[in-house]
């Protein structure tokens, strides 16, 4: 499928050579560009090729000509990954094979340059070629951290004997690469991989951690490795072990290959970063710019706690305690105001025995009627299959005050992302509670760990209904067929009581493109109809908003249970 528009000479051959062929690709199409650049790179790795200094400056050089690339596709997936599987899947495997395909050229090279110890030109081009494998290895990272995917102890290890031959040739803080590099230093270089990896606790999503990738050459300038610790709570990494940076917890002398990282620099020029955002919110409260900089000043907060020296565990809001157990969930605000929408108005009948067809079938088949409990219960999970989340029910790992830690199928966790909401309960329970995923982090190839921020203990499927103004610039809250109604959608309708005895905090949850401040509705349940309007904001997210509620009194004697404006929940 590489084959398609491929020139007779190898593009490869040398640094000029790549120079041109990368002018003369098509301008604006990154994929057709991915699939020449993996066609050459194939060809140069394959076992048996005879490869030269001058085509490992080629790859150099095309190397850095593919930023650009690496670049679109990046900027792409960010944007469109969560319209669709099929686009997500392209473009995430696009960036991961051309990252793969030059790490096999790279390593191909590296046993030339091994069969060759006494050539000076080979051994000139080493420290070059051990930086971009590193800079190619936190590539690789990044891109499965996109997908919440954690490394392989065998990457660790591939990662560390890097570093251990570039320190045993003592060239890890030689200045390596020209124009476009990516690292200053071997060093360097191995450093912005370590401390991606640390900053990452599973709360970071794609643009995120985009965001913090272009930020880490500035961010560990300032880092060096050094043989004693700093303090008794530094961080170290062990070039022998198969993980990466961990937290130094007691003073005694610590076993094997093992360097420590100061990370005092990086705390501080965060801590700095977020006292600056933080007086900009004080003094330009109503700027446009606020909601981004609250965004922006939540993300240095928490990648500043994950790299403090000094260990400052959180309070928790509430002791988390081991569980064991299954729920069922459903995943995603549309698929679960469809379910509950469809439970609330369509409930399953209870069938009594010789007043309906299936019933008279049953005493004259069987002589007496099935277990009506198993029987429903039967058509739950039928009804259940439908919307529920693939690969079935879900381990309860722990739980507190506040949330869930779950273990989930990775056929359903592929569908979800930090921020979704999900819908649980216990297997063979009634009730839901409602959920945002805060935390992911797969743990193997068919299991993903999932925190879940509980959000609501009580939640209804309802309809909303736009009310028009009339004639006499009054709202219509007359039958559910008025004429004066506007356009109809579905909410979630949500209560939560953080403690047995107090009042319920009541919200709801809308699609995204229907939320507009003050806009009024009349909310439709079963049971009750009463008119609304949004309150405050709570949380908004591309597909979702979360607000509070405002009852009207319209004199009519129509008006929701007492409500509490929900106050602003902090995240797990």
């Amino acid at each position: 499928m590489f084959g398609f528009g491929k020139t007779t000479r190898d593009p490869l051959v040398d640094a000029k050579s790549a120079e041109r062929w990368f002018a003369a690709q098509p301008a604006g199409d990154p994929l057709a560009i991915h699939a020449e650049l993996m066609s050459s790179l194939g060809a140069i790795a394959e076992r048996g090729r005879a490869r030269t200094p001058a085509m490992l400056e080629a790859v150099f050089r095309a190397d850095t000509l593919a930023q650009p690339v690496r670049e679109s596709l990046t900027a792409q997936y960010i944007e469109h990954a969560s319209r669709s599987s099929r686009i997500e899947h392209q473009l995430w495997s696009a960036m991961f094979d051309m990252t793969q395909a030059f790490l096999l050229a790279y390593a191909a090279f590296s046993h030339d340059v091994s069969d060759h110890a006494q050539s000076g030109k080979w051994q000139a081009l080493l420290p070059e070629l051990i930086a971009r494998q590193i800079v190619h290895l936190g590539l690789e990272a990044k891109i499965r951290l996109y997908r919440y995917e954690q490394w392989i102890p065998a990457k660790w290890a591939e990662l560390h004997s890097l570093f251990s031959l570039a320190c045993g040739r003592t060239i890890e803080r030689h200045q390596v690469g020209g124009e476009g590099a990516h690292a200053s230093t071997i060093e360097h270089a191995y450093l912005t991989v370590l401390v991606l990896q640390l900053m990452n606790a599973g709360n970071l999503t794609a643009r995120h951690l985009e965001w913090v990738a272009g930020e880490l050459d500035e961010w560990c300038a300032p880092l060096r490795l050094t043989l004693a610790p700093s303090s008794v709570s530094s961080f170290y990494v062990d070039l022998g072990s198969r993980e990466g940076l961990k937290r130094r917890t007691t003073p005694a002398p610590l076993e094997g290959r093992v360097l420590f990282l100061d990370t005092r620099p990086l705390h501080a020029m965060l801590m700095q970063n977020v006292v600056v955002i933080e007086q900009k919110i004080r003094h330009q409260p109503l700027s446009d710019r606020t909601p981004r900089r609250s965004e922006q000043l939540a993300l240095l907060t928490k990648l500043a706690s994950q790299v403090d020296p000094e260990f400052r565990p959180f309070a928790r809001r509430g002791e988390r305690t081991a569980a064991v157990g299954v729920v069922d969930a459903i995943v995603g605000f549309s698929k679960i105001a469809g379910f509950l929408h469809e439970e609330e108005r369509d409930p399953l009948p209870r069938i009594e025995s010789g007043k309906s067809f299936g019933g008279t079938m049953e005493l004259a088949v069987f002589g007496h009627a099935r277990n009506e409990d198993d029987r429903r219960r039967e058509l739950a999970r039928r009804r259940l299959t439908t919307s529920g989340a693939a690969g079935g029910p879900w381990e309860v790992k722990d739980i507190s005050q506040t949330g869930f830690r779950l273990v989930a199928p990775m056929s359903a966790a592929s569908a979800v992302t930090l921020n979704t909401l999900a819908a649980i309960r216990p297997y063979g329970h009634a009730f839901w509670t409602l959920g945002i995923v805060r935390r992911m982090r797969r743990l193997t190839s068919d299991r993903a760990e999932i925190g879940l921020q509980v959000i609501a203990n009580t939640l209804i499927g309802v309809e909303l209904c736009e009310q028009k103004r009339g004639r006499e610039s009054t709202y219509s809250v007359e039958g559910e067929n008025s004429t004066l109604d506007g356009r109809v959608f579905a909410g979630l309708f949500l209560a939560l009581r953080k403690r047995e005895g107090e009042t319920a905090v009541q919200s709801l949850i809308v699609p995204a493109v229907e939320y507009q401040p003050a806009r009024r509705f009349r909310l439709n349940t079963p049971r009750q109809t009463v008119p609304i309007r949004f309150g405050r904001l709570i949380e908004q997210q591309p597909d979702w908003v979360w607000a509070a509620v405002e009852p009207l009194d319209l004199g009519n004697g129509d008006s929701l249970s007492p409500v509490t404006v929900a106050p602003g929940f902090g995240r797990a």
